[in-house]
């Protein structure tokens, strides 16, 4: 990653589906239209180049950390998908999107829940 080329800071809560997200496309199809509600006032034209996003998991009060690999799980395709939906990509492939790195921030829990999305020009 090199230059960031945009930050956002949203109020909404990552999910990591622990219980499994089944084969049902029900719960998903729904954190998207929750996302879309709540993030409609962010739309954007479009990165031109490809870029690297790295989604950080703000917890809250009483929220613990996850492990790692399970940051990238449940509803953080959703976010991706609802900001694609929005503008800040063309397309969510790798043609557009590089890499996604996914971290955890626990020194703001008066923040949280949330998430901070990072945008980095390659």
């Amino acid at each position: 990653m090199t230059a960031l080329l945009h930050r956002q800071f949203f109020h909404i809560e990552l999910t990591n589906r622990n219980d499994g997200q089944g084969r049902s496309w029900r719960m998903s199809a729904n954190d998207r239209v929750k996302f879309r509600k709540r993030l409609q006032g962010y739309r954007r034209e479009p990165f031109e180049a490809p870029v690297d996003v790295v989604l950080t998991r703000v917890l809250g009060r009483g929220q613990r950390l996850w492990d790692p690999d399970s940051i990238g799980r449940g509803n953080a395709k959703q976010l991706i998908d609802t900001l694609t939906e929005l503008g800040w990509w063309h397309d969510d492939g790798p043609k557009y999107i590089r890499h996604v790195d996914y971290r955890q921030d626990d020194t703001r829990r008066q923040d949280g829940p949330a998430v901070l999305v990072e945008v980095f020009a390659i």
